[in-house]
């Protein structure tokens, strides 16, 4: 049979994957670049969030220092940075033994660690990770595998800490990529696999009925989903189905479905979801500092695709974590080759909306982003004996909210049944910036959103709020990093 000269460049250019996939990560050069910000260690699906102690953290999955694909997704590691520019690895929080509970793999079964995601509430840290399981009986032939995906979730005191997994199967849950998302009203809701979201209970563990199919107005969503909430909207993003391998004498193919991060709008969390557009390019798309691919005019790691993403906002801007195979292609042979596409590596570029709200293209960088420096106290202590409860309400008058502050903490008692308090800007039906779901006396946490600027705060009870219970402190804290 013969082959086109396309086809037979295509078919030899996957030859060349397989000899790359081979090679020793023997350069030992620093890295020369800001992106990827992870420079020691293979990275991907990295999870961001603010966290209590003002810090930005992020879990990620593991790919292998010898490759093998992503069978050899085996652990987590969680890193946190004061500035978005350096990082502090905080070491493995979970291994793939620890869900397993022995120290080998269930025989004829391949077991993985695929994109985790970590949030915190009232006092705890919540990990929620895929296990994914291959039974080898069926090869590794993707028409024929034969595979089993579902959500776990483990938990622990801190983010730098090992976690203990609590549920070792949510259920109701099939499938990958999980992201949890706190809402204003204090709803919890977990996306998992390719178009599935539920509510979660407020144990973190479980859903809160059934789960529900996203409606989502494009054909090409595939997997990696993230929510995001900005002026009242639900931006959710997702990695696209795309046709494989790349050309490498026509990467920019227009006929070719490209692995993207593209995204859709609602009013609602859980839909439906109206299409948007392009958050995220494929990997080395308009990069053009840096090296290039021998004889070509675009970077090495743009013949592969993987694109996952996580978004964060910190101090005013809005950040979006991804993966390329940069630093597998420095660490390989100096970027004289691609890399191995699966030994990614976390890089960060800034999101900017345009006057409409939608998002344009991240321009994919090598030099990543700018340092944040934040001026401002970690925490603002709310004057609670001045300030009087009235008609389920208190206000605190004139607060500064600096670039941004991320939660907020009551200790009150006289609590009778579990309550609600919600937390307004300026009015005090004015734009909710978190709730408060107080279950018993002590003390109860909020996260917060677009917590900024200086304003007039107005707590806000619900019916079952008794005439007897007091706040003996409030604080709005986390507003700049520990």
């Amino acid at each position: 049979m013969m082959l086109s000269k396309n086809k037979l460049s295509i078919l030899c250019f996957i030859i060349s994957l397989g000899t790359y996939a081979q090679k020793k990560n023997t350069n030992t050069k620093p890295y020369p670049y800001g992106n990827p910000v992870i420079k020691h260690m293979y990275t991907a699906d990295a999870s961001p969030h603010v966290m209590p102690d003002g810090r930005v953290w992020m879990v990620t999955s593991v790919d292998h220092e010898d490759g093998g694909g992503y069978a050899t997704m085996h652990s987590y590691h969680t890193f946190s940075s004061k500035d978005m520019v350096n990082w502090t690895d905080h070491g493995e929080v979970l291994n793939i033994y620890d869900v397993i509970g022995k120290n080998e793999e269930p025989k004829g079964e391949d077991w993985a660690l695929w994109a985790p995601d970590m949030v915190y509430y009232e006092g705890k840290y919540y990990l929620y990770f895929p296990v994914r399981i291959l039974y080898k009986e069926g090869g590794y032939d993707e028409k024929n595998r034969k595979t089993t995906a579902y959500i776990a979730v483990a938990v622990s005191d801190s983010p730098d800490k090992k976690f203990k997994v609590i549920n070792s199967k949510i259920e109701g849950t099939n499938g990958i990529d999980p992201a949890v998302f706190i809402d204003d009203d204090g709803q919890k809701y977990l996306y998992y696999g390719s178009h599935m979201a539920a509510k979660l209970k407020d144990n973190m563990t479980e859903l809160d009925g059934k789960p529900v199919k996203l409606d989502v107005d494009d054909e090409r969503f595939m997997e990696a989903i993230w929510m995001n909430k900005k002026a009242g909207k639900y931006y959710l993003s997702y990695h696209t189905h795309y046709d494989k391998p790349i050309d490498p004498k026509n990467p920019d193919d227009l006929f070719r479905k490209k692995s993207r991060l593209d995204y859709g709008i609602s009013d609602n969390p859980l839909g439906p979801f109206e299409y948007k557009g392009i958050m995220n390019y494929e990997l080395g798309v308009n990069v053009n500092e840096g090296p290039k691919y021998p004889g070509k005019n675009y970077v090495p790691w743009r013949l592969y695709q993987s694109n996952h993403g996580g978004i964060v906002e910190y101090h005013g801007e809005e950040y979006l974590f991804y993966h390329t195979s940069a630093l597998s292609s420095w660490r390989q042979d100096e970027f004289k080759e691609a890399g191995t596409w699966t030994q990614r590596s976390v890089c960060i570029d800034k999101i900017v909306y345009d006057e409409s709200g939608q998002i344009r293209p991240v321009q994919q960088t090598l030099s990543s982003v700018a340092p944040v420096i934040v001026n401002q106290p970690y925490e603002i202590i709310l004057d609670t004996k001045s300030n009087i409860i009235k008609n389920n309400i208190i206000e605190f008058k004139n607060i500064d909210l600096g670039t941004g502050y991320y939660y907020a903490g009551l200790n009150i008692k006289g609590i009778k049944t579990p309550t609600k308090c919600a937390i307004h800007l300026d009015k005090a039906d004015g734009e909710l910036i978190g709730t408060f779901v107080i279950k018993k006396d002590g003390k109860t946490e909020t996260l917060l959103r677009n917590a900024n600027g200086k304003h007039t705060i107005y707590l806000v009870f619900d019916k079952n709020f008794s005439t007897n219970t007091t706040i003996t402190s409030a604080k709005i804290f986390a507003g700049s990093p520990k």
